[in-house]
């Protein structure tokens, strides 16, 4: 006798569990690369703007030096003619010394962003276009932050994977007691049945064909499928812990970014005036130093406060971009077209050599 049979399954649930959780993970797998983006663009742009920092700091930091070098030569000139002490030009030293080691310590920060920004972009650039005088310093809009965080909740990619996470743990529970499932195949064998005589060989010979269904109950599985199903469940709970964590997080990176794009819009409207008002203080301590109202250190404080301010309104302008950029990161609408949108923003090309 000889036979053939095939078998074909036609459910097992296990299998069915496997593929839902198959098709999770690769909507999954886009999401993770979706954030993966999101978090490059972020990266470099955060890069980007330190250099830009850094070089401000340091241009900054070389007009100081500058500006109290001639305080310095002409607190010398005064004193050799009796008109200031000599305290007078121990403060001006003492203040030209702590310039040339901040100028020293911006050349070293400024070597360490371009650094960091090589790792990111793999190559070194002699320029960088510099950001304009103006640019637009818009309110988050919808201007409502409760808005901004209920468009997180349904589009923050690096949220949605670990609602995966979550459905793909509660599938595996599914998976785990599908052992308790029965099965069904569809079953198909065929046969020949050989009954030679010597008088007759193969006269006898019998084929038979039989198709049908399989159902299969287990009746007893044994302790495992309980354990391991009772372990998925754990998993799924813990898989909600850190969902819920994600989702805590999320709210707090929207709320931190929203505040902080309306924060930097009023430090540079109030860094502008503070600027200004500086520069005028300037210039009125140095008309009272000519005249004897005022001493070299009100000249040395004064500007030492117009170059903090310039410091701080630069700062702040970076400080804009990058929380606005944060804003749509955290709602999960950050793409390429933001990328264009702050390029609009960058004027002339720069050398970023000091």
């Amino acid at each position: 006798a000889a036979g053939r049979q095939v078998v074909q399954p036609r459910y097992r649930r296990d299998r069915l569990i496997r593929l839902g959780q198959a098709e999770d993970q690769v909507a999954q797998a886009d999401l993770n690369l979706s954030a993966a983006e999101q978090d490059l663009i972020i990266r470099v742009a955060t890069a980007y703007f330190t250099v830009l920092g850094a070089q401000d700091n340091l241009e900054f930091s070389v007009s100081e030096k500058k500006a109290i070098a001639r305080q310095l030569d002409q607190a010398k000139q005064r004193f050799e003619v009796g008109l200031i002490a000599i305290t007078g030009v121990h403060e001006a030293q003492a203040r030209f010394d702590q310039a040339r080691a901040d100028e020293l310590a911006a050349e070293n920060l400024l070597d360490n962003a371009i650094e960091a920004m090589v790792q990111i972009t793999g190559e070194y650039v002699d320029t960088l276009a510099i950001l304009k005088r103006e640019i637009p310093l818009n309110n988050p809009e919808p201007s409502s932050l409760e808005a901004w965080a209920d468009t997180a909740l349904v589009n923050n990619p690096i949220l949605l994977s670990a609602q995966y996470d979550t459905e793909i743990a509660k599938k595996q529970i599914d998976f785990q007691s599908a052992g308790h499932w029965p099965s069904l195949d569809l079953v198909g064998s065929y046969g020949v049945a050989r009954s030679d005589t010597d008088f007759s060989p193969g006269t006898n010979d019998s084929d038979t064909g039989t198709i049908g269904l399989q159902l299969n109950i287990p009746l007893y599985s044994g302790g495992g499928v309980d354990a391991a199903t009772r372990q998925a469940v754990a998993q799924h709970e813990a898989s909600k812990d850190v969902l819920e964590e994600q989702r805590r997080s999320v709210r707090a990176q929207v709320r931190n970014a929203y505040r902080g794009v309306q924060s930097s819009i009023s430090r540079v409207n109030a860094l502008e005036a503070t600027q200004v008002s500086a520069n005028s203080a300037l210039e009125a301590t140095e008309a009272g130093f000519e005249v004897g109202t005022r001493t070299l250190v009100d000249v040395l404080n004064s500007q030492s406060d117009l170059f903090a301010a310039k410091r701080d309104l630069a700062r702040s302008r970076y400080d804009y971009i990058l929380n606005t950029l944060r804003l749509f990161q955290a709602s999960g609408s950050l793409d390429e077209s933001d990328v264009a949108l702050v390029n609009t923003w960058l004027g002339e090309e720069k050398s970023i050599k000091p």
